[in-house]
């Protein structure tokens, strides 16, 4: 079971299928957001990646004014969409889960975002620098927007050019980067 920890669904809980979903720890997501400013209040919020959803259901519960999910697993992203359809209520904005793989989806998305959480396989070799490429090549990020990034702490890292790291931090075996993109 995952919690929801802040906002209209605090205390909220919800169930994750499958073995290959990696819901992002309750401290982590606490801390994540705590350095975003506790608030997502307003933003239009990109999950990646999806998986559990936890990501993108902590920037809804939190004032996000429109939250994508996108999850390539048919029946993780049907038991997100479930549990979206569970949570909905009038306080709570826009949601919307697509079942895509996320770097084929982001190649046709029409949509600029104030926020991008982006939690891919940790085996997915070169999904960081595939991530950043395709969020600049569609124009994905508003200006002044952040791309929050989670991995292996042990995975090493190497920073597209065009993006700057506004903040580094690592949680026992996890890593997590925001991101920016260097003025236009």
């Amino acid at each position: 079971m995952i919690r929801v920890t802040s906002g209209i669904l605090k205390g909220r809980r919800f169930d994750v299928v499958g073995e290959a979903v990696r819901p992002t720890m309750e401290s982590v997501r606490e801390a994540i957001f705590s350095s975003l400013g506790g608030t997502c209040k307003g933003l239009r919020v990109l999950d990646l990646f999806a998986g559990s959803g936890s990501l993108g259901l902590e920037a809804w519960s939190r004032g996000a004014s429109e939250v994508v999910f996108v999850e390539e697993d048919q029946r993780t992203a049907k038991q997100l969409t479930d549990c979206i359809a569970l949570f909905r209520c009038d306080e709570l904005a826009q949601a919307s889960v697509h079942r895509a793989e996320a770097l084929r989806w982001m190649q046709g998305a029409r949509a600029s975002f104030d926020l991008i959480l982006a939690d891919p396989p940790y085996d997915m070799p070169h999904a960081l620098e595939q991530t950043v490429s395709a969020v600049a090549a569609n124009s994905l990020l508003r200006e002044g927007g952040k791309l929050v990034y989670e991995l292996r702490a042990s995975q090493p890292v190497d920073i597209p050019a065009g993006w700057i790291v506004a903040r580094e931090k690592k949680y026992g075996k996890t890593k997590v980067f925001t991101l920016v993109q260097e003025k236009r």
